[in-house]
Order: structure tokens, then sequence, then C-alpha cells
């Protein structure tokens, strides 16, 4: 298949833009998702410290009646799908089982009854969530609270765990939309980029090859060796052009129609770049 120039060029640039265009959108989601995941995973520290000071609160005012009411006020912030207090098997032994969202649900609450805390985005189907658990150790000192006091275990023992789930589908969604408009408004602009790089390549490089063709086809089926291109030396094209004026000058003296350059009656005969014809 053959292909001007100008349709060469524009391929390269189209495939050179299509590259970029991937590689920036994929790099561009990657960081505005790890961005997203370490403000929440931020948020979550706070909000798992908050929701056991409160239950902490309640429980040296004796008003544990009331923590739905404090879970309650967890679950209305934004993005968070469940916030729940997992009860021990210490604290089930000594207060009784508690309510059913108190009990253990899945492998991230058994981990967190074992000691060992969660921080991970589950997916399933097209819904994504951040999983995010804390044991709860009793300790003589926890933030100026002496959990052993109440609670009749060892040191160290796990009572229970924080666990709250995060959905982040609206947030993911919001990075597509970003990438989205972004990658729009590349195109757009790559688009104007595009039709004024043809422009250029039509203007300095295609027109003036067209002359160069239509002069050099006249030179050869009509033997007119008198047509002179518009140029200088200034690019590449340019000093093609007085290139061929050049020859063509040498044919025509090869041919006898023109005159060796040189001086007659002190004047120059044939100037540089402007040889001068002969009379016929």
């Amino acid at each position: 298949m053959r292909l001007s120039i100008a349709a060469k060029i524009n391929f390269f640039l189209l495939f050179i833009f299509s590259m970029v265009l991937v590689f920036s959108a994929a790099y561009q989601a990657v960081r505005e998702r790890d961005l997203i995941l370490t403000l929440i995973k931020e948020q979550s520290r706070e909000q798992t410290e908050a929701y056991f000071d409160g239950l902490n609160m309640l429980m040296l005012t004796g008003k544990m009646d009331a923590r739905d009411t404090l879970r309650a006020k967890f679950l209305n912030h934004a993005h968070v799908e469940d916030a729940r207090i997992v009860r021990g098997d210490a604290v089930s032994k000594q207060y009784g089982p508690g309510r059913a969202a108190e009990q253990s649900k899945d492998v991230y609450d058994e981990l967190a009854l074992a000691g060992k805390g969660s921080l991970e985005v589950v997916h399933n189907g097209m819904h994504s969530r951040l999983v995010v658990t804390r044991p709860l150790l009793a300790r003589k000192d926890f933030r100026g609270t002496d959990c052993t006091s109440c609670h009749l275990v060892p040191e160290n023992s796990v009572l229970g765990a924080v666990r709250f789930d995060y959905s982040l589908d609206t947030l993911f969604t919001r990075v597509e939309q970003n990438i989205l408009t972004s990658a729009l408004i590349l195109t757009g602009i790559f688009g104007l980029g595009l039709l004024l790089t043809l422009w250029v390549i039509r203007t300095w490089i295609v027109r003036p090859l067209n002359q160069l063709t239509r002069s050099m086809e006249e030179a050869t089926d009509l033997h007119d060796f008198g047509h002179r291109l518009e140029g200088d030396d200034g690019d590449e094209i340019g000093r093609v052009a007085v290139a061929y004026n050049q020859m063509l000058d040498s044919v025509e003296r090869q041919l006898g129609k023109r005159p060796a350059c040189g001086t007659r009656d002190n004047q120059q005969t044939c100037p540089p770049g402007k040889p001068q014809r002969s009379e016929d």
C-alpha cells in the first residue's frame, strides 16, 4: 500500500499518541487508586481508635446498652459499609455472647480474634471494599485505662476486635471518570496538534515537492527547461529547489540554449542563483 509522506507522519504520530495515552491513563489510574487507598487506610486507623475510645467510655460510665447508637454514628460516615465490635471468647464468657452483630462472621474476624489485624482490599465481582480489623488487647495502661480491672483475663489477651468495611465503588468510579475526562482532553489536544502538523507538512513539504515533481515532469515530457522553482538554501527543500535550478541551467548550457557564465560589456550574464537565459 502506497502512502503519502503526510499519511506516514500522521500515522506515526497517531501511534505515539496512542501509546502515550494508554500508558499515562494506566499510570494515572494506579496512582489515584493508591492515593485513595492510602487516605482510606489513614481514615480507618483514626476511626477504629475513635470507635474503641467511645466504647471504652460507655463501659466506664456503665452505659454499654447504648453501644448500638455509637455504631450507628460510625455507619453514617461516608463510604463506611459496616462498623462493629467483634466480641472475643474471654468477654463472652464473662458478660455473655452479646448481640448478633458482635459475633465472628468470616475469616477476617477470626484472624482479628487470633490477634492478627487485617487491612485488605476485597473484590466481589463488581463490588470492591476495604476490610480493616484491629484486635483489642487487654492492657494495664491503654490510653490511661486499665483493661484488666474490668476484664478478668491475663494481660495482652485478645478481648475482641474493631471491624470496619469501606465501600470503594464510588471512589473507584470517580477515578475512572477522571481518567476518561483526561483522556478526552488529551485526545482533543492531540487532534488539534495533528491538524496543525498536517497543515505544516502540506505547506512546507508536500507543496514544494509537488512543484518540483511537476517541473521535472515538464522538463522530461515537454523538454521545457525554462521553468524555475522558487526557493532558498534556508532548509532542505529550498536547497533541493536551488540545486534543481542549477541543474536546469547546466542542461540548457549543454544544449546550447544558454551562454556560459561570464561577463559581457562589464555585466554579469548569469547572476548567482538566477542564471540569465539567452535570447533566441
